[in-house]
């Protein structure tokens, strides 16, 4: 199910494109499988047409859908969810990428990354969407 907070500051399409890529990432929408229709998902979302192709063309901008006009979109890619493993000493903070970022990353407008900075000072850059942080404790 889709839902929208109009209470939000994320603009409604990010929401919907947010919870498309995680049911993506999780296999609910399989490689290959058809997304709805903006009609379909104006009927079972509460979704508007807009509103709907706005967060399609962000799945298809991160490649993970293809579009075919008047024919609809498909799934064509899932993202492998990485495991990043920081230990005491190292520091994670949230924020939205650069563009250069967002290029390297295939992060969406707006997609969070997650900033890891080591123990030692040295940092690295992720797309939260599909990092889990494991802890490493001694």
């Amino acid at each position: 199910m889709i839902s929208v907070d109009d209470r939000s500051s994320e603009p409604e399409y990010l929401q919907v494109a947010r919870q498309l890529r995680e049911r993506i990432i999780s296999g609910e929408l399989p490689v290959g499988g058809r997304l709805p229709s903006s009609r379909a998902a104006r009927a079972e979302y509460r979704v508007g047409r807009v509103t709907w192709g706005r967060a399609v063309e962000q799945l298809r901008v991160q490649g993970l859908v293809a579009v075919r006009k008047g024919q609809g979109a498909w799934v064509t890619a899932r993202p492998a969810v990485q495991v990043l493993e920081v230990t005491i000493g190292d520091r994670i903070s949230a924020r939205v990428p650069t563009e250069e970022e967002r290029g390297r990353l295939s992060a969406g407008l707006l997609s969070p990354v997650l900033v890891v900075t080591r123990a030692d000072g040295s940092q690295e850059v992720h797309p939260a969407a599909v990092t889990v942080c494991s802890v490493t404790c001694p």
